[in-house]
């Protein structure tokens, strides 16, 4: 009888606490599963630039003097009559406007790996000359005589012996692109630092062309042309760092990269002189500083440098959008200019009609040197 009420003491007791366990259990909330993490793998970014670039050097290439000099004297270098009126400085250094467009891809949430493609350019700077005997009665372009090794200059307007005008113009032209890969290397003063490895490509080019037209009673019109044409393309390995530091809406970006590769700089010469004398016109190869000793094709392969630092600031103004200023400055090596290709020491034999003799000059060069861009970006990044 004992052992029964024990028994069912127990299995009251049992369903007591299977009921009180039953309860406490439907009490107890669920824990809602995690919130995944709200993440935008793709980015964009365009940017609005006012840059300027470092203009290409020209000799002294048109010069004038007052009326009453001396023919013999005339827009030659070195006399303290002669002005030079184009030429003997550098052109198309001003400000430029331009765009660059940068878009990249995260591999994690993190942030930690990435890539990136941008692609920028600037608008063509052009610098163009004219004069005519009009203005300046006496015009002349300057050179070194091969024949005597003395300053020289070649008559286009003189009063009494020819009419005539001097035309010129230069465009200069830079874009580039690139592609990185990005992964963060950790954390310095508050700000997360990324290693950057890629591959760089930068183009510069230069067409420059001179023209001069010189008529005369007793000799007819003679109308010299020389065009000069450079360019500079380079690929190389891109290696640099950059940092992102943020605080509430605001960010700084700073990135610090160098380009070790090749420029391939090519160079085309040309040159041609129309003339008319007593009715008949003709074309000859040939202007005045792009001769058959000095045109044509040419090319040469050098090691160069590009050292580039930015600095950009942005505002956060919709969990999307942010907007950024800035400022690069990037600095190229070996670059070939068309200025560089001039030589403007001349056999005057070997100028049409000639005949041609003695020592061949101009010779080809390709001088070059270096290009420094600079200026500021306004722009606009979107998180997709």
């Amino acid at each position: 009888m004992t052992r029964r009420l024990g028994a069912a003491a127990a299995g009251v007791a049992f369903a007591a606490i299977s009921l009180s366990g039953s309860a406490l259990a439907a009490d107890l909330r669920l824990k809602a599963p995690p919130k995944p993490v709200d993440f935008n793998p793709f980015w964009a970014e365009a940017d609005y630039l006012a840059w300027s670039v470092s203009g290409d050097k020209l000799p002294a290439l048109v010069t004038t003097a007052p009326v009453g000099t001396p023919l013999g004297v005339a827009g030659v270098l070195g006399q303290p009559t002669t002005t030079v009126l184009f030429g003997n400085s550098s052109v198309n250094n001003d400000w430029r406007s331009g765009g660059r467009i940068t878009g990249g891809y995260w591999f994690d949430p993190q942030r930690s790996r990435g890539i990136e493609a941008s692609f920028f350019g600037l608008e063509n700077a052009s610098t163009g000359f004219a004069a005519s005997s009009g203005a300046y009665p006496i015009l002349t372009r300057p050179f070194t005589n091969a024949l005597t090794g003395l300053p020289d200059a070649l008559i286009a307007s003189f009063p009494g012996i020819s009419t005539g005008s001097v035309n010129a113009s230069e465009t200069s032209r830079l874009f580039g692109a690139g592609a990185l890969y990005r992964q963060d290397i950790g954390m310095w003063s508050g700000q997360r630092v990324n290693a950057l490895i890629g591959y760089r490509y930068l183009r510069s080019s230069d067409t420059l062309w001179i023209t001069d037209t010189a008529s005369s009673v007793a000799f007819g019109t003679f109308t010299p042309s020389d065009n000069f044409k450079a360019a500079s393309n380079f690929h190389g390995l891109d290696l640099g760092l950059t940092g992102d530091w943020r605080n509430g809406p605001w960010s700084l970006e700073w990135r610090g990269k160098v380009a070790l590769g090749a420029n391939l700089n090519t160079a085309d010469v040309s040159g041609s002189t129309t003339s008319t004398i007593a009715g008949f016109t003709t074309t000859v190869p040939g202007g005045f500083l792009a001769l058959a000793s000095n045109s044509g094709h040419f090319s040469q392969t050098k090691f160069a440098v590009i050292p580039e630092l930015s600095l950009k600031a942005g505002y956060q103004i919709a969990p999307a959008w942010r907007l950024t200023v800035g400022y690069d400055v990037l600095y190229w090596t070996g670059v070939q200019r068309a200025g560089g290709l001039i030589d403007t020491n001349i056999n005057p034999s070997l100028v049409p009609p000639g005949p041609p003799a003695g020592p061949t000059r101009p010779l080809p060069v390709m001088n070059t040197t270096n290009l420094l861009a600079q200026g500021f970006s306004f722009g606009v990044r979107y998180n997709y």
